[in-house]
């Protein structure tokens, strides 16, 4: 028997283990109170950071989605106050009423377990590939124990002058670039002393007219992270549209009617080559129906009610490459990037508000395709620059010095510049067992295909060896299993699935994960 298979069948065994348990738990647990019944229901105002109603003399803290109510980062969950799943803020205030200053800590510590049937991976997977099936890697297992996506984040808000509402967020987390190359890295170092990295850091001037906001957070390109899976496995995942970046951005929510708004949003974005002399443009708008709600969570925690929406963005980029010659660099090359991405959210099963979650079924799907946003889809497919011309045959051949990252662009055998094409999509379901909720199942899967890297990497000649490294397809799939043991500790269990196809023979590996989780949230 495979370590593939046995993998299989424990994981298997273990999931429908807690599929009987988990009825069990969740029918021990006591009714959570209903709701309190006020105008507009859960969209009327910005949750507080850790989902409860604030003291009298704390109004509730910025919101931490600067795009609009929708969403927020992963770790910000929202529950109705009163409900079981409420906790108080962990908020400090300084002033009296509106003249306040306040500062509210929010984020979680977890620990993750993972055993894989290769060694294709670090903690987390992102756009790494399945190691060869005729590798070493690729027939080899590896278990890794880690605490790295543990965050801590920080809410300000100041007072009101005039229409304007200032406030800002300060998230991390301990993904910071950190690579084990052994023995220049140790293992102990990576996973015992891991590097603290900045995820959010952004200020918002919210009025009646625009919100603005300038800093890090997520894209308006697939309307982030209001369309996350719901998984133990960490974001993004394979295949997924998903990415942070310095912005400056100005958006607007419009409501309709009572029952239906519409929202807008355009930024400014860092540049994905800085030598290209222009920052990348994203726009978007969103459909919502808001007196149709869903029970979702994205990522693993900040479990909230969102309404049925569909939305439709675009982004636009520029790449002016080095030349494929020789050093010096004398010239370069140009191209453009674009991206349209359809994201939709449906609440099969409606709810009330965030604490009415017993007995919820929420469906999410994103489609997208474009040309040089490997980087903003969890993608790449492994691809490099090709081998340099060598026509004088000199020893060591020359090296092209790209100004780039890796997976954007590419260059054919005459040397022209390409932009890599990508299409991608996910699916995912949510369930919230009855009759609190507090037990989620759910289930994701994402594929993504690049339509031009075998036209840019053909086979023969200088370029055999990159072709076994440089996949077009791939495919992740996973299985989850949440339990809220307490309003603030969750636990959950993932088998997880991923397969790519090389160029060179159509090798198609795959990786088979099973994983643990455990984190508390503040």
């Amino acid at each position: 028997m495979t370590a593939a298979r046995r993998c299989w069948i424990a994981a298997a065994g273990l999931a429908a283990l807690l599929g009987v348990c988990a009825p069990a738990l969740a029918n021990q647990q006591q009714e959570p109170p209903a709701a309190p019944t006020t105008p507009g229901g859960e969209s009327s105002a910005p949750p507080a950071p850790s989902s409860a109603a604030p003291s009298p003399a704390l109004p509730p803290a910025p919101e931490p989605n600067p795009a609009n109510h929708r969403g927020g980062p992963e770790s910000v969950p929202a529950a109705t106050p009163g409900s079981w799943f409420a906790r108080p803020p962990l908020t400090v205030a300084v002033g009296e009423r509106a003249d306040a200053w306040k500062l509210t800590f929010f984020g979680f510590v977890e620990a993750d377990y993972m055993f894989d049937t290769t060694r294709s991976y670090g903690d987390a997977i992102g756009s790494s590939l399945v190691a060869r099936s005729d590798t070493y890697a690729g027939r080899a297992s590896r278990t890794q124990f880690s605490m790295r996506n543990s965050r801590i984040g920080m809410m300000f808000e100041s007072p009101r002058i005039g229409s304007l509402a200032p406030s800002a967020t300060f998230e991390g987390d301990f993904f910071g670039h950190q690579s084990i190359d052994l023995p220049d890295t140790s293992e102990a170092a990576v996973y015992a002393s891991p590097l603290f990295r900045v995820r959010h850091a952004y200020l918002k001037l919210a009025s009646d007219v625009v919100d603005v906001v300038a800093g890090q957070t997520y894209d308006v390109f697939g309307w982030q992270n209001s369309y996350s899976p719901c998984t133990v496995q960490f974001l993004g995942l394979p295949n997924q549209l998903f990415s942070r970046n310095v912005q400056l951005r100005v958006s607007r929510s419009i409501a309709a009617s009572n029952a239906f708004s519409i929202d807008l949003a355009a930024s400014a974005v860092r540049p994905v080559q800085r030598d290209s002399g222009v920052p990348d443009a994203n726009a978007g708008i969103r459909f919502n129906v808001d007196s149709w709600k869903g029970i979702t969570t994205p990522g693993n925690i900040g479990t909230r009610a969102q309404p049925l929406s569909l939305g439709i963005s675009g982004t636009f980029r520029s790449f002016r490459a080095n030349a494929f010659t020789p050093p010096p660099t004398q010239n370069s090359n140009s191209a453009t990037g674009w991206g349209v991405s359809a994201d939709a959210l449906i609440p099969i099963i409606p709810a009330q508000d965030a604490a009415d979650r017993g007995n919820r079924l929420t469906l999410i799907g994103s489609f997208v395709i474009g040309t040089g946003i490997a980087d903003l889809i969890t993608a790449g497919g492994g691809a490099t620059f090709p081998t340099l011309f060598n026509p004088a045959q000199q020893n060591p051949p020359p090296i092209y010095h790209g100004n780039i990252d890796y997976g954007l662009v590419s260059f054919d055998l005459r040397g022209v510049l390409h932009t890599i094409d990508w299409q991608a999509f996910k699916v995912g379901i949510q369930y919230y067992l009855p009759p609190t909720g507090r037990v989620i199942l759910s289930a994701n899967y994402t594929q993504s295909y690049s339509k031009n890297l075998s036209k840019l990497f053909p086979k023969g000649g200088a370029e055999i060896e990159l072709l076994g490294r440089v996949a077009d397809t791939s495919m992740y799939a996973d299985v989850n299993v949440f339990w809220d043991a307490t309003p603030a500790v969750r636990l959950g269990l993932s088998g997880q699935y991923t397969q790519v196809k090389y160029l060179l023979d159509s090798d198609n590996p795959h990786n088979v994960r099973v994983m643990a989780q455990a984190l508390y949230a503040f």
